[in-house]
């Protein structure tokens, strides 16, 4: 009897796993053109203003104005990864890399120029909106950012991959 049920077990999965199989279904969203296009695009955008603030530091209204707009476009895309089915993988990398901009605008905000430098402002609860970016701080967030967006394109192309399997 224990035999019997046994090989209709195995039969049972058997069929499981072919109908899975022969279906296509996945554990892991696939590849998305408008997701690569919206991660390529932001670093490309991003790339150019941290390479530019590392030069001259970043400070006045239109770095102010870029940091916002890199926070949208970040958070519209973490909100259109989050939405998909089975996309964990994408949406996780989509949020940090909206929080660490989110941690750039806060940084901005709490430093201050002091002549031709930059630096933190003495009194921490005074959040303005002018503030400023130093040089070094804008190479060291465009490297941690960089990988960042390596590892959620590299993410993006694999399902790639995975689709044409």
């Amino acid at each position: 009897m224990k035999h019997i049920i046994r090989i209709r077990y195995n039969i049972l999965m058997f069929l499981i796993f072919s109908v899975l199989t022969i279906t296509g279904c996945s554990f892991v969203s696939h590849y998305d053109s408008m997701s690569y296009k919206q991660l390529t695009d932001l670093k490309g955008d991003m790339k150019v203003f941290f390479e530019s603030c590392q030069s001259d530091g970043g400070s006045g209204d239109s770095t102010l104005l870029r940091l916002n707009d890199f926070k949208k476009a970040s958070a519209r895309a973490y909100e259109y990864e989050k939405g998909k089915q089975l996309n964990d993988d994408t949406a996780a990398q989509l949020e940090i890399i909206d929080d660490t901009v989110s941690k750039v605008i806060k940084r901005y905000k709490l430093n201050v120029i002091d002549g031709a430098t930059c630096k933190e402002r003495q009194d921490k609860k005074l959040v303005v909106e002018t503030g400023c970016l130093t040089s070094g701080y804008c190479e060291g967030k465009w490297k941690a950012l960089d990988k960042m967006f390596d590892i959620a394109i590299s993410t993006e192309n694999s399902k790639i991959k995975d689709k044409q399997k």
